[in-house]
């Protein structure tokens, strides 16, 4: 099929046309619904913004001018730039609000607002989490500028959203949720006047209803039912007349996919589809490369197990043959007396080094397995630490290592597999030990979070080579650098991974690590909330 075929004027024309078509349709319909809700919710609602349609008056301090009969119920108060006030339409908002309120009052249009949220999942009701959030256009997404978390009585005991403030009054989180009194809502507008000052201008309006915003809702929703049978009206007949085009216009694409489905690979021409399909084509042939570049890498992966395997076999093989030389020998009689105790010795250490590989192989296939079942219970993790760092420091004394732990005084409740969980620390505290020069500090600190516990282990040794640290907890990943305790076989750290997985939480070398460390791990153990 030739492009020209799929390109006619026709196939353009009457896309372009129904497209057209329908867009306006449904442009028309909303602007109309759009305008009757905008139009109910003014009248019954007054907002700032309907009071800025007074701009001109207000730039020339003739707020006077402002009828304020349209806006029933209503105030509004204007302070300057040194938060003198110069006007206010009320007499009783005169007396209450000050200039000191203006920085807790929400601006309409700067992007900036506060949001406050009364947090669930704290041991008391009564904790509100403020946030001071931003809209980002470009990204069509709220970002968070900074927050903070106050008690029941108001008193900040996180975050530094307001770093001069110790505790809010129930005025201040009142308005820094936009409401005044209980009873209205209120925000700001800042405008430049024609003498080149600065205006602030604080809008109270009276609070939005649940049963007066329902009534103009469902008035509305009962016009847009008018527009359902033209809009499928419009959709039918748009379906009836591109089908076939369709269909046959991305035929190339299917038959491709069919061809790849029976094991060959045909490479579809963008130019031969519609445009609007031409993403679709090329979403389809980066799909093949990554299916190929999968195959490619699951390939190198067995080769690797493979590999390591083999290396496994010629790492138990060698102790082996020593042990059963020696123990042959031994039997036989022919090791003099005085080397007797010299080949026991060898022979144990090559058996505990073949158990220490062929144990750390089984571990990982142990954890790995789907029916693998935790051995957990809840217990104080603060004093397991205390207790595993008092158990290994006699080890790292002797090595030359200094140990710089940071515990909390209070306990760490926690579910937790004490065995895996000691697996996990000999992990990481082994290859410390192992790959780091005498003189060198660990550091350990346990700090509970906000739902989670975060578990440091670091040093200011060597560091890990850049080669081998994105892959550093995969399996089967080996290197002259690898800091592993699976003896070579690059199971050690992906035993870690494993073990913290098993826990639902986490584990990452933190890249770059924070000063004094070289080398930082950071593990993040979930801690929920005790049940009342």
């Amino acid at each position: 099929m030739k492009a020209s075929k799929l390109f006619d004027k026709s196939f353009l024309r009457t896309c372009i046309t129904y497209f057209i078509l329908c867009s306006l349709l449904v442009s028309i319909l909303n602007a109309a619904l759009n305008t009757i809700i905008s139009w109910r919710l003014d009248n019954a609602f007054p907002s700032i913004y309907s009071l800025l349609d007074y701009q001109d008056a207000l730039m020339q301090d003739d707020f006077s001018a402002v009828p304020m009969r349209k806006f029933h119920g209503c105030a509004f108060l204007v302070f300057d730039e040194d938060g003198r006030m110069l006007y206010a339409s009320d007499n009783q908002f005169k007396e209450q609000l000050r200039a000191e309120d203006l920085w807790m009052i929400n601006e309409y249009d700067s992007g900036l607002y506060y949001s406050v949220q009364e947090m669930a999942n704290m041991p008391d009701d009564g904790y509100y989490y403020i946030a001071l959030q931003r809209y980002n256009i470009e990204t069509d997404a709220l970002e968070l500028v900074n927050y903070c978390i106050v008690d029941p009585d108001y008193h900040i005991i996180s975050g530094d959203l307001f770093p001069w403030l110790e505790q809010l009054t129930e005025r201040e989180l009142e308005l820094l949720q936009g409401i005044y009194q209980g009873k209205w809502d209120i925000s700001k507008a800042v405008f430049t006047a024609q003498d080149g000052q600065e205006r602030t201008l604080i809008f109270v309006s009276p609070r939005l209803t649940d049963v007066a915003y329902t009534r103009a809702l469902e008035h509305a929703n009962r016009l847009s039912l008018l527009s359902y049978p033209i809009l499928l009206a419009a959709v039918f007949v748009f379906a009836v007349l591109f089908s076939r085009k369709i269909r046959r216009a991305i035929r190339p694409l299917g038959e491709a996919i069919v061809a790849y489905g029976a094991g060959n690979r045909v490479d579809v021409d963008p130019r031969m589809l519609p445009v609007e399909f031409r993403d679709v084509t090329d979403s389809f042939t980066h799909l093949l490369d990554q299916l190929e570049q999968a195959n490619a890498e699951k390939a190198a992966m067995t080769a690797e197990k493979q590999r390591v395997l083999a290396d496994l076999s010629h790492d138990l093989k060698t102790p082996l043959t020593v042990i059963q030389g020696y123990a042959q020998a031994l039997a036989d009689g022919v090791v003099p007396p005085e080397k007797q105790r010299q080949y026991l010795e060898t022979i144990c250490r090559k058996a505990t080094a073949s158990t220490t590989l062929m144990n750390t192989l089984f571990d990982y296939v142990r954890l790995d397995h789907p029916d693998y079942q935790l051995h957990a219970s809840r217990a104080d993790l603060n004093e397991f630490c205390t207790s595993y760092l008092a158990e290994k420091y006699p080890e790292i004394e002797s090595r030359g290592f200094s140990l710089a732990p940071t515990l909390p005084d209070t306990p760490v409740m926690l579910s937790f597999d004490a065995a895996l969980l000691r697996r996990l620390l000999d992990n990481l505290l082994s290859n410390a030990l192992q790959y780091n020069p005498a003189g060198t500090t660990l550091y350990f600190s346990l700090t509970p979070l906000d739902g989670q516990v975060r578990v440091i282990v670091a040093d200011d040794g060597v560091g890990i080579a850049p080669e081998i640290a994105d892959t550093l907890f995969e399996p089967f990943v080996t290197g002259n650098a690898a800091r592993t305790s699976g003896g070579g076989t690059g199971l050690g750290m992906a035993i870690v991974k494993k073990a913290a997985e098993l826990h639902g939480g986490s584990i990452r070398l933190v890249r770059p690590p924070h000063a004094p460390y070289h080398t930082e791990f950071e593990l993040l153990l979930p801690q929920p909330s005790p049940k009342n």
